[in-house]
């Protein structure tokens, strides 16, 4: 028999809430747990925590150019993130040694900085930052052209951000993590790119990760059903080639996420707040 994961509140009335998520539950749905379902003051403090997470990513929009290095961005980074209070959330978790990733091209995710690696003329990459701020987390990332690039990079850097859109519009109260994975990976057919199936988007906000996991594909009515006061990312990876993917072996840390055709990649993400009428933009 399934284990029940919802869970009146004690000596509480029955809320509308309460009901509607019981309702999908009998249904043989996958629900929340009560502790996904953040508290005011732990919306706002990770509604701060977007804040800085955003200043951030603006200050690498700022300073970000040709010729400079990727160690570079992760100084940025460590800098503005510790000078405003916060902390930079990659740094040491599970044994990644900077406070920023940064991929390039064909990395599709967790490249790890490095003073040999300098952005040239054409290059896309891809910053993704994670802030620390109060004991709350926030989590975005953005994609930057490197000066003039080829039309076909322009595009895919440009449909990325599109799924990123369509997943935003998508996640209503009480529809399914399904439904956005749906019309994400709809969306990028379009254009014959593969979405990344080995990675995906998380709950977030009282830690770096926590449920659900917001695959970028799948079945509309699938995955969990995603309620108000539930604090997620949506950050679809989308190859230009196959959505296959592989670790590469030359990265002491077993991070970094290359396409396995090694065409080019892009990634935006953004943290989301459920409401009552939709979702709540986190971070920028």
């Amino acid at each position: 028999m399934k284990k029940k994961r919802w869970h009146l509140a004690p000596g509480g009335e029955i809320t509308e809430l309460d009901r509607r998520v019981m309702y999908w539950e009998h249904k043989g749905k996958e629900v929340p747990t009560r502790d996904l379902i953040k508290t005011p003051e732990q919306i706002e403090g990770i509604r701060r925590a977007g804040v800085l997470n955003t200043a951030v990513l603006d200050e690498v929009a700022r300073l970000i150019h040709e010729g400079m290095s990727t160690l570079e961005i992760d100084e940025i980074v460590y800098n503005y993130t510790t000078e405003h209070g916060g902390t930079p959330a990659p740094l040491n978790y599970e044994g990644f040694p900077k406070s920023v990733c940064t991929s390039i091209n064909e990395v599709v995710c967790h490249g790890i900085p490095k003073a040999e690696d300098i952005l040239q003329e054409g290059d896309i990459i891809n910053v993704d930052c994670t802030t620390i701020l109060d004991g709350y987390f926030a989590d975005a990332s953005r994609m930057f052209i490197i000066g003039k690039t080829t039309p076909e990079k322009e595009q895919l850097v440009r449909v990325a951000k599109e799924c990123l859109e369509i997943g935003m519009e998508t996640a209503k109260p009480y529809c399914f993590v399904g439904d956005i994975g749906n019309a994400i990976d709809k969306h990028a057919r379009r254009y014959h790119y593969g979405i990344v199936r080995d990675l995906c988007g998380h709950g977030v906000g009282n830690a770096f990760h926590e449920e659900p996991d917001v695959a970028h594909y799948g079945k509309k009515g699938s995955g969990m059903l995603l309620v108000p006061g539930m604090v997620f990312t949506i950050e679809p990876m989308v190859n230009m080639g196959t959505w296959r993917v592989f670790i590469d072996s030359d990265d002491p840390y077993g991070w970094e996420v290359i396409s396995e055709d090694e065409q080019p990649s892009a990634q935006w993400e953004h943290t989301f707040l459920m409401t009552e009428t939709g979702v709540e933009i986190l971070t920028h």
